[in-house]
């Protein structure tokens, strides 16, 4: 499973060297992940985008790069943002890729209870007042 998916810590680390192969001086931002603390990444999907990236760096006027990833599919897709600015701050190019995210399940925090009374309503379904 390890060489089909990147953990998360390894997918900041991957793109971040990414940006910085060509001129290690490139400034480098990602968000969109803050609030998730622990998650697996499609490593065909990060290669891809670490190849953006560089794409972005060929330019020589580009000094930032800037990575936004926004909800596709709420916990399965996202949409990853890759923006590249040159040292006065215009923005030079965009490009836009789909990356899977596979968070831990319910399931995790469950694991060791002897009971569990599950009070959720059906998805999709009005919760009756």
């Amino acid at each position: 499973m390890r060489l089909m998916h990147t953990p998360l810590p390894d997918f900041y680390e991957k793109l971040k060297n990414a940006a910085k192969r060509l001129r290690p001086e490139t400034e480098v931002s990602i968000r969109g992940l803050e609030n998730v603390k622990t998650a697996k990444l499609a490593s065909l999907r990060v290669g891809r985008v670490e190849n953006e990236i560089l794409e972005l760096t060929q330019d020589p006027d580009v000094a930032k790069i800037e990575v936004v990833l926004m909800d596709r599919m709420p916990e399965t897709a996202r949409t990853v943002v890759i923006k590249s600015y040159d040292k006065n701050g215009a923005g030079k190019k965009a490009i836009l890729e789909n990356i899977y995210i596979t968070t831990p399940a319910v399931e995790c925090e469950l694991e060791d209870m002897e009971s569990v009374d599950d009070r959720r309503g059906q998805l999709g379904v009005a919760d009756p007042v």
